[in-house]
């Protein structure tokens, strides 16, 4: 059983997209999955959330064909709470009023994510926001998370997904040092959203990042633009 923690350069970079190719995936080589949000914010009581998102990702690739029928039977997905503002978690219960349950505490979380990995062959947890955005009171994230389930006796490993265009570089490798000095070095950078035919700028983004993942051991994988979402290794 692995569990990998996927989070962000920044908001907004393709994380949740980039979840939904990694599920496919697995899914697509016979695996039991399971796509668990800790948190979820900026969206209301009965929308559909991230981990909605990539379930419906799922079914749409299965439908075209792109997977097969029996995939999205396989995937299964969760929140650890719902808070309504669009802000980072901390602040969204800050803001959210009275009566709002406050976050879920890591503990708490690791106990979720132990029950849900116990039926399944890959865990995949989508954090919120880019790396520091912390998902507790006690201001713990992704980092935490990994080495928590990595005390617990669990395999995890940390993805990171970045967006392809101009500004990359920068929020790349403050990232991935960021996490390579908490001693959670990533497993995997995956680049969302690369163009079918990269721009000059692409291209050279894409030059930099796969330097800076073989300089911290990780691999670098992208997802190109379009349905369905596939990872796609770089060579």
């Amino acid at each position: 059983m692995r569990i990998e923690v996927v989070t962000g350069t920044d908001t907004d970079v393709g994380k949740t997209w980039g979840t939904a190719a990694l599920a496919a995936r697995a899914l697509a080589a016979g695996l039991r999955v399971h796509v668990d949000k800790p948190v979820q914010t900026g969206v209301a009581s009965g929308e559909a959330g991230d981990a909605e998102a990539v379930r419906d990702l799922v079914a749409a690739a299965a439908a075209s064909g792109a997977l097969d029928a029996a995939a999205p039977a396989r995937l299964t997905v969760s929140e650890g709470a719902r808070v309504g503002p669009a802000m980072a978690p901390v602040d969204a219960v800050a803001h959210a009023g009275e009566g709002t349950p406050p976050l879920p505490s890591l503990g708490e979380q690791l106990g979720r994510w132990r029950r849900l990995a116990a039926g399944v062959d890959h865990l995949l947890i989508e954090g919120a926001g880019g790396i520091t955005v912390a998902w507790t009171e006690a201001d713990e994230g992704p980092v935490d998370a990994v080495r928590a389930l990595r005390a617990a006796g669990l395999e995890a490993g940390l993805t990171v997904v970045a967006r392809p265009g101009l500004g990359t570089q920068n929020h790349a490798r403050l990232t991935v040092e960021h996490a390579a000095a908490r001693g959670v070095a990533p497993e995997r950078i995956l680049v969302s959203g690369v163009a079918a035919d990269p721009d000059p700028v692409e291209r050279a983004n894409l030059v930099f990042l796969a330097r800076l993942a073989g300089a911290h051991g990780a691999v670098l994988e992208t997802v190109p633009r379009g349905t369905p979402p596939r990872v796609v290794p770089e060579r």
